[in-house]
């Protein structure tokens, strides 16, 4: 490897730069390690954005249960519209428990094949914490649930990293409820992600959040 157009120090340069010198130590070493988050560029380009309900007032939505039909009651979804002309790639999603009796089995990603007539609801946040979204997503947050109106059935897809028993929250405690996806799962456009239960459960209560990356097709 040719060494010779090592420079050591960062380096601040502008967008449209022929050419980034690559960098070394102050001992002449090249520096290989990664000296930022994994997703800081991404972020700084305006590209990531998440979704959260913070808490749902019901227990799991029937649009949330396998087997659900189309146009379910759902809580919590995410949909491409056909002409976006982007991908969304999902990086992260997380649940968390307030109260009430998980379902037995395991909690799983589902995908509905088509983008529902009902007007968005949902509030896109950019993920420059502050800074206006200008995300292309349509999205759906209903603390009680609302009727997807022209949603196709969902799909189950793949299990999400956690599951539980049928056994009540009895006491205080913390439960690591997040999956990194990294990009194993697509939103293309013309179609939709919401997580899927097992079952009903018993009044379970719970917040719901995902992290997503818009790539252009």
């Amino acid at each position: 490897m040719d060494y010779s157009g090592l420079r050591v120090g960062p380096q601040q340069l502008a967008d449209g730069t022929p050419q980034a010198n690559a960098r070394a130590t102050k001992e002449g070493a090249a520096v290989g390690a990664n000296l930022g988050g994994i997703y800081e560029e991404a972020n700084i380009r305006g590209q990531v954005f998440s979704l959260v309900l913070a808490a749902t007032t019901t227990g799991i939505a029937a649009g949330h249960q396998s087997g659900a039909g189309a146009a379910a009651s759902t809580q919590f979804a995410v949909f491409n519209p056909a002409a976006s002309g982007k991908y969304i790639v999902l990086l992260e999603f997380a649940l968390g428990v307030i109260s009430g009796t998980m379902p037995a089995g395991p909690v799983l990603h589902a995908y509905i094949p088509n983008v529902p007539t009902l007007a968005a609801s949902g509030t896109v946040l950019s993920n420059v914490l502050g800074s206006t979204p200008s995300s292309i997503a349509r999205c759906y947050t209903s603390a009680g649930g609302a009727a997807l109106t022209g949603g196709q059935a969902p799909v189950n897809h793949k299990i999400a990293n956690f599951a539980s028993t049928a056994t009540p929250q009895a006491s205080p405690y913390l439960v690591n409820t997040m999956e990194y996806i990294d990009g194993k799962l697509v939103i293309p456009p013309g179609a939709g992600w919401l997580p899927m239960f097992s079952g009903a459960g018993t009044s379970l209560l719970c917040g719901l959040s995902v992290t997503w990356r818009e790539v252009a097709l």
